[in-house]
């Protein structure tokens, strides 16, 4: 009986991926902690004696205790999980204790990415070639390996280009700091390109539009977009997981035996599970721009507008239908400049009809 409740209260909390996405980093923290104070790690003159971490019989209350405390610690921490992901992408606004540096993050990020598209532009001006002159075999084979790190230094260039949005369609003032689509941190910048590319090559905005395409996307995308999704947040929280670790085991650089490691090796896992995270990012946005590809018309239909015959009229279309949904105000739609007359078609055939919920990696054991 207390397995089947396990089971659907695992089930309801968002199934098997919820000890991974939840339990797991906490309790990687907590337990990583009590194991270093309790073989006085942190006793700066003792030895480390991980004899003193072991439990013994009389403590398998303490362990039940301690199991019980992370599984709610799981679920009263699982709305923050989207807080989480934020924090990491850039969303530093007040009162986000980092607001401060939002300004200089974006800055560095501006510069990294007009250097790398000058140097892009400059190999493309001016690329390497092979001369007609008559040349010598040794002179020959160190003009080809220029010409090899030219090319692989403009396709590293071009791939730090395409890591971050592009502005150019955005509306600059005088008198106004530039406008940007930059975001404070690496990840926050792939997120964000893939958010503008997914509907801006259509004239739709993702982030107001994605909500209202989700219910037609089709089984495989949607299973695909919530593993990516799980996966993206699973490496997020790693990543401060182990960041906090590499602070909180900074004291043990004063042992200066094998243990001072301790905070480098935590730093390094946690750098290591930030480039997962941009990797998971990466791979979101294919999935995600996927949908708007594939779906984007399955919209128009369902809100019975007649779709459009050409690009230059969908993209003005999916434009004014954008601002009309993004609204912030509730005003009427036969009152809208922009859809007030734009005239309903009504097919005999029924719209598409939505997908059933797709769980997410776990066995089918949650929704997505």
């Amino acid at each position: 009986m207390l397995g089947d409740l396990v089971k659907a209260g695992t089930k309801a909390m968002g199934g098997a991926s919820f000890g991974l996405l939840n339990v797991l980093p906490g309790t990687l923290v907590v337990t990583v902690t009590t194991v270093l104070v309790k073989a006085h790690a942190y006793e700066l003159d003792r030895p480390v004696d991980l004899n003193a971490a072991l439990l013994g019989r009389h403590e398998a209350a303490s362990v039940l205790a301690f199991a019980l405390a992370a599984l709610v610690g799981g679920i009263l921490l699982r709305p923050f999980e989207r807080l989480l992901v934020q924090q990491l992408e850039g969303y530093w606004d007040s009162p986000s204790p980092l607001a401060r540096l939002s300004g200089a993050a974006i800055e560095r990020h501006r510069r990294r990415r007009d250097d790398a598209v000058a140097q892009a532009q400059r190999i493309e001006w001016e690329p390497l070639t092979f001369s007609r002159r008559t040349s010598d075999l040794t002179s020959l084979v160190a003009h080809e390996r220029r010409m090899r790190r030219q090319k692989q230094a403009e396709k590293r260039y071009r791939a730090i280009v395409e890591s971050y949005p592009d502005d150019k369609r955005l509306a600059q003032h005088d008198g106004e700091l530039p406008r940007t689509e930059l975001m404070p941190t690496r990840l926050g910048n792939i997120l964000r390109r893939s958010e503008r590319m997914a509907g801006g090559r259509y004239g739709l905005d993702a982030m107001v539009v994605y909500p209202r395409i989700y219910p037609y996307v089709s089984e495989r995308l949607a299973e695909a977009m919530a593993r990516q999704l799980e996966l993206l947040t699973l490496s997020a929280s790693l990543s401060v997981c182990f960041g906090l670790l590499s602070t909180i085991t900074l004291p043990l650089l004063g042992r200066l035996d094998i243990w001072s490691l301790t905070p480098l090796a935590a730093a390094g896992l946690c750098l290591l599970a930030y480039r997962g995270a941009l990797i998971s990012a990466a791979y979101t946005g294919v999935v995600f721009c996927t949908i708007f590809d594939a779906h984007r018309f399955d919209l128009t239909t369902a809100m019975h507008y007649k779709l459009p015959k050409t690009a230059a009229e969908e993209f003005n279309f999916n434009n004014r239908l954008t601002r009309y949904l993004g609204a912030r105000d509730a005003h009427p739609l036969y009152e809208d400049r922009l859809m007030g007359a734009e005239p309903f078609s009504h097919p005999d055939v029924a719209p598409p009809t939505s997908q059933p919920p797709v769980a997410p990696p776990g066995g089918g054991d949650g929704s997505s």
